[in-house]
């Protein structure tokens, strides 16, 4: 099984719409909000075995920006970043995965902290870190930093970090509809 989503994660030649893999990178972000573990195995293992975790582990990063922007200020989204690890720990378990987790939350800050030139940079580098990982670690790290930004900022603001994922991907269909 690992060798066929493997070779799926490598192969995969059509890319997604950025509204889809949006919707997809949510869509375990939402279950690991619920507490739903084995929906957010579910979706990782469909990612990876359709071979669109790289599209997702890409998108991860300026989905994390946008709940970072959403925290409020003047520290909310530095609090957000400083506070991931701690508590990816304790959701995960897996050192790796918050390893990645950690580089994609900072990848995420980037733009604001260095500028949009340089911010880009760090996010392609990003990027192109986590794929030398293999395809659950740089996937589940990816989504840990999306879930602790969403659910962070949601928590700040008084917002349901739920509604909010179902109102972007509702946004998001719309875009591709």
């Amino acid at each position: 099984m690992e060798v066929v989503a493997m070779a799926q994660w490598v192969a995969r030649q059509e890319p997604l719409e950025p509204a889809d893999a949006v919707r997809k990178l949510l869509a375990p972000v939402v279950a690991c909000m619920r507490g739903d573990d084995a929906g957010f195995a579910t979706l990782v293992g469909a990612a990876i075995f359709e071979g669109t975790a790289p599209e997702l582990v890409r998108v991860a990063p300026r989905v994390t920006r946008v709940y970072l922007h959403l925290a409020p200020p003047p520290d909310g989204a530095d609090k957000i970043v400083r506070s991931f690890a701690a508590v990816a720990h304790d959701q995960f378990d897996d050192g790796e995965s918050v390893l990645v987790g950690a580089e994609c939350m900072h990848a995420a800050h980037a733009v604001d902290r260095l500028g949009e030139v340089i911010g880009t940079i760090v996010e392609r580098a990003f990027v192109s870190e986590a794929l030398e990982h293999d395809a659950f670690h740089a996937l589940e790290g990816s989504l840990a930093s999306v879930w602790w930004a969403a659910s962070s900022s949601a928590a700040l603001r008084g917002a349901d970090p739920i509604k909010e994922a179902a109102a972007i991907c509702m946004y998001a269909n719309r875009l591709v509809a």
